[in-house]
């Protein structure tokens, strides 16, 4: 197996595995959306807390102190800084995860819709399916973005139907690709 045939192997494995776990956050934001946004809260601003005191810690510990150009100390305290707010108040969480989301949706989308016009090339006739599946996931992440909805609690609930549904398809999408492997193989082969 060449270097072009695992990276898209290991684009598509990653893809699947973020999909059913998307499926999986999303079950649990629908069925208990507070303590779901809460606990998701808590781990990022850990894992920001963490990395902005080791940068810290790397700007002291180091001789990068006397650098003009170590961004250590300046990177590592405005990572505490959204760890804080993450940790203090993690409704602020649940005001963006939506913006976080929808991105990702919709940069998922526009890799599937790529995927899809590499099939049309081949006169593949699935390339019309992936496509659609990639278009419906297009206008969730949007419709993400947009936020048209009321209450905190609502939103929660409506990103986790969001999430199942998106990684529903996206798993569907990932399916019907890995079904065209060869031929997009081939294309990626001749566009180096």
């Amino acid at each position: 197996m060449d270097i072009i045939e695992k990276r898209v192997k290991r684009t598509f494995n990653a893809s699947l595995v973020m999909s059913f776990m998307f499926v999986i956050i999303g079950l649990f934001l629908f069925i208990k959306p507070d303590t779901t946004i809460s606990l998701i809260s808590y781990v990022i601003g850990g894992i920001l807390l963490i990395t902005g005191l080791s940068h810290v810690y790397r700007y002291f510990s180091n001789n990068d102190k006397h650098s003009v150009f170590g961004f250590n100390l300046s990177y590592g305290v405005l990572l505490i800084i959204a760890a804080l707010f993450l940790i203090i108040d993690t409704k602020l969480f649940s005001k963006v995860i939506n913006i976080i989301l929808g991105i990702w949706i919709i940069t998922s989308s526009v890799t599937k819709f790529q995927y899809s016009f590499a099939l049309k090339k081949m006169e593949n006739k699935d390339w019309i399916y992936t496509a659609l599946i990639s278009f419906i996931m297009f206008i969730w992440g949007i419709t993400l973005l947009i936020n048209p909805f009321k209450s905190a609690l609502a939103i929660t609930q409506i990103i986790g139907i969001f999430l199942i549904i998106y990684s529903i398809l996206d798993i569907i999408n990932n399916f019907m690709i890995r079904k065209n492997y060869s031929d997009i193989i081939s294309i990626a082969k001749k566009d180096i």
